[in-house]
Order: C-alpha cells, then structure tokens, then sequence
C-alpha cells in the first residue's frame, strides 16, 4: 500500500510540473547531445515539398516525435541495467506493451536502441510472467497485452544473423516461458483467453467492462476477449518465426497449431453474424457484450476472419458515423450509444489504430489502409502544430484537446495525471513515424537488402516527399506524379538511383556492407 501511494505521488508530481511547462521541448539534437544517452545515429528526418508549404506540419511534428522519444530515453539506473523507455514523463516506469511499441519508433533511428528498449522488459520477468509496468516505487502484479514477441520479431528480420545463442537465451527463452505463462494463468478451459482485471487489457475504461469514471467494472475473468486473443496469435506467430531462424522445427510447428486452434475457437465463440463483428463474450450468461469498439478490429491483425468476415468488418471501419473519422479509427464507433470523448470510449490511440492498418494491409485493403496511415499521421501533427506537443491520445473529429477528457469523475486519476491526455507521451503515439517510413515508403530492411513500395493516398499529387535514415546511411525521394504514380530517387554512399514507381510496386535494391554498417553521426550529402 506505502509504495502504491508514493508511486500515485510521483505521478502527481511529474504531471504537474508537465502541465506547467508550456513551450514545447527542443527538437534540435546535436551528436553530443545524443552520446549523453549512447545515441549513436542522428534521427531520421522528414523533409515535404508542396504547394504553399501545405505539409510543413509533417516536418515539424516529424522531428517532434523523435525528440520526444529521445527525452524518454532512460540511462541504466535502480530499475534497469540497460536502458529503457518511459512511454512519457508522467509515466515513470517501465511498461509493457508501451516499451514493444516504443521500440518500433526507435528501429529506424538505432536498432541497438530498439533491442534494449524490448529487453529491459524481458529483464524484469516474474516466474514466466512479464509484468505490466515496473517503477521505483511499485511493481504490478497484472500483465499487458503480449506484443513484446512480435516487437522484437520486427526487429529481428531487420539483422537475420543476430547470433543464435544471444537471441535464445535474452529473449526466445523468457519469451516461451511467458507464453506458457498465459495459457496457464489466462486461459479459460475452451482455449480463449481473459484479462484479469480491465487495467491489464490497457484500455481501461471501455464500455466493454467499465463506467466512464471506474467506479463499476465488469469481472474480466468472466469473459472472453477478442483483442487478448488476437495478441496471443500475434505472440504465437512470432514466436514460429523466432524458432525457425533458431532452427527449432518442433516448437515452430508447435506454436503455428496454437495459432491456428485459437483462431477457429475464436470463430466459433467470438464472432457475430448478425452484426459482423468480433465481441467479448460474457459467460455468466453466455452472451455477447455488443459494444463496437476498436477490439472487434483488432482480429484482422491476426488473421483471425475469412475474407468474407473481413469485408464486412471493413464496411463498419469505412462508415463515417463509425470509424471513418477525421482522425479515424476511434476508440469506441461514433454511432456506439457509450461513445464519449474520454480515454478508450472514443478518442483515438495510435497503438490500436496502429494494429487495425496492419490488419487492413494483412487482407490486402490497401486503400484503406494507406488513406487510414495518412490521415492518422495528419491528425497527429496538426494537432502538434496547434499545441506544440505529442499527446497520448487524440480526438477523432478535431485537432486539439477541448474535448477530451480523462475518466470523467475519477477524481483520484484527476489528482494524479489531471483531466486531459499526458502530454510528451510516446509510448505509442510516436507510431505515426513508423508508419510513415513502413507504411506510406513502404521501406523495409532485410540484412543488406531493402525495399521501398510507396503507399501514399492516390489522390495526392505534385508533392515531394524525402525521408532521411541516418542509420542506414540512405535518403529516399518520393516525388507524387499523381494517380499513383512516383518518381522515386535514392542516394547512399555509393551513389543515386532513380525508378519510377506505381501505387503498391516494389523496388528491391541490395546495399554494400560498407553503407549499411558505418555506426557514426555524419551521413551521406542528401542523406541527413
């Protein structure tokens, strides 16, 4: 109880001196700067030409994003060994799900980076459990969703020849053991899975199991979830592919069955024809809890539906009165009666909007998906550009926070992180970076190998786009021609090559050991 109360201090001190401070931080980062905390790479960089300066707001909220997460970037200390990421200032821990997304915002700026971020967690592992957040003055005795697997698979593919033995032991070993883990300790006898308190899920007043100021919830051990489903298919997946890199045929066939059983029982028992949707549902009376939020979504980033389940549930995310918002993919569907501009019963987060893209590019809802990429990323830097901050959570139908509130009538959590979403927070919110680079480049890194596969909405036009990966010692030019045409230039150490592209086309280019291993601060001309 003492270390609880002084960890809701420590929130309430860091909140309020947040909230005091008005300017936004500096976005400059010099090298010295950057050795401070073992940096070794300049951040990427956005640069836009349009028409009046239209995207001048990418290249600064861009940068933003990047000196918000080198200001959360934690130096070894009590609590850790290596370093690790606070999802935002307020948050003075290390967090679970927080750290497998950070560290996807982190790969394309320092991979070494990315890796400790994911291993810091691993770290602080329980008796097979991997602990929902760990801060000096608590330890929780919940867990999060179990994204960290498929984190650091993301990463692995980037650099196949990670050493066998260093991959098993840090991370493949506690990662099967956490594995084990859930099926024993958070999966109902039918196979489906459970959260064992609404905190766990991370989404935590949703109407799916709570009021709007917490002061009912539901008993989560009673139900089953279809967003806690989907991530253990997803820890399933990469966990196949960990094993197979590893050569460890068994336990990768083994862990693809799981995958596969558990999609069909979600099928079976989480599937709603009548609506086209995937609910929670409760077994005290066996029915389903029919509140459309963003977990009926979150399926299609496991591959969970068929293709005719999928395009239904794509009817329901391309509805304007639904999930098709100005910044889309809200939390809970506008035309949902609990709908309401607090936390998770309708603003939106990036990490679940960030899962429903994946799905829509894994079904091949590429329009979708690219429109979806665009207008999230957009919505995030206008709203910087209005406050001059990276917030934790956005309004789905404006760029600011007038409307928002943080669980209305809870007066505790008013006390001790205030009424409005945390700003400098990016836990997640920096994702709109990654998909800038992953998803509108369409860049990717195998090894010595990439590939760049523009996804920009089709109807832009006459606008240049050049992406700068210090890391990789590369600069990429994507020049708009319209209808879904690029002129794409890249320029490395060795020198410039130009291709013209159509919307979803592939460029496979094969780079030098010599560019794609230089660990130091200066770059290419053209590249940063």
């Amino acid at each position: 109880m003492r270390k609880t109360v002084r960890y809701g201090l420590d929130l309430v001190l860091w909140s309020r001196l947040l909230n005091k401070r008005r300017a936004p931080i500096p976005l400059d980062l010099p090298a010295s700067l950057l050795d401070k905390k073992n940096v070794i790479h300049d951040p990427p960089a956005l640069f836009v030409s349009s028409p009046g300066s239209e995207f001048k707001h990418w290249e600064e909220g861009f940068q933003a994003v990047f000196a918000t997460l080198f200001l959360n970037l934690q130096p070894p200390d009590v609590l850790s060994e290596i370093r690790y990421a606070h999802p935002a200032p307020s948050f003075n821990g290390i967090y679970l799900w927080d750290s497998a997304f950070t560290a996807q915002v982190w790969k394309h700026w320092d991979l070494q980076v990315a890796e400790d971020v994911n291993r810091a967690v691993v770290n602080l592992h329980e008796d097979g459990r991997l602990q929902h957040v760990v801060a000096t003055f608590t330890e929780s005795k919940y867990t999060q969703p179990p994204v960290l697997a498929w984190s650091l698979a993301r990463l692995v593919e980037m650099q196949p020849h990670w050493p066998h033995e260093d991959l098993r032991e840090k991370f493949f070993e506690p990662l099967a053991a956490y594995n084990r883990w859930l099926y024993r300790n958070r999966c109902h006898e039918n196979g489906l899975f459970f959260w064992e308190h609404p905190y766990e899920s991370g989404i935590d007043n949703s109407p799916r199991f709570s009021s709007r100021d917490e002061s009912e919830f539901a008993d989560t051990r009673k139900m089953a979830a279809p967003d806690f489903c989907a991530y253990v298919i997803l820890q399933n997946e990469a966990l196949a592919e960990l094993a197979e890199l590893l050569q460890l045929e068994n336990e990768r066939r083994q862990y693809l069955r799981q995958a596969d059983e558990l999609r069909e029982r979600m099928n079976v028992e989480l599937w709603d024809e009548k609506d086209g949707l995937y609910y929670d549902r409760d077994y005290t009376n066996g029915e389903f809890i029919r509140s459309s939020t963003i977990a009926s979504f979150l399926p299609l980033w496991a591959g969970v539906p068929d293709v005719s389940q999928a395009e239904r549930m794509r009817e329901h995310l391309e509805n304007p009165r639904a999930y098709n918002t100005l910044i889309p993919l809200p939390s809970v569907a506008l035309n949902n009666s609990a709908f309401a501009k607090d936390m998770w019963r309708g603003p939106v987060w990036i990490n679940t909007a960030y899962g429903v893209i994946q799905g829509l590019r894994r079904y091949g809802f590429d329009k979708l998906a690219s429109e979806f990429s665009f207008r999230l990323c957009d919505g995030v830097f206008r709203t910087y550009k209005n406050l001059g901050k990276i917030y934790e959570f956005y309004d789905p139908e404006r760029c600011d926070l007038e409307e928002l509130h943080r669980k209305l009538g809870n007066r505790f959590k008013h006390f001790t992180l205030g009424n409005k979403p945390v700003s400098e927070f990016v836990g997640w919110s920096g994702l709109v970076n990654t998909l800038i680079i992953d998803d509108l480049f369409g860049f990717s890194r195998r090894g010595r190998s990439i590939r760049i596969q523009p996804r920009f909405p089709e109807h832009l036009s006459g606008i240049g786009f050049n992406l700068r990966l210090p890391q990789y010692r590369t600069a990429m030019q994507l020049d708009i021609q319209g209808h879904g045409h690029y002129r794409c230039t890249l320029r490395d150490d060795e020198g410039t090559e130009y291709r013209d592209l159509s919307q979803g086309e592939a460029w496979d280019l094969r780079q030098s050991a010599k560019v794609s291993s230089i660990p130091q601060h200066a770059v290419p001309d053209g590249a940063g």
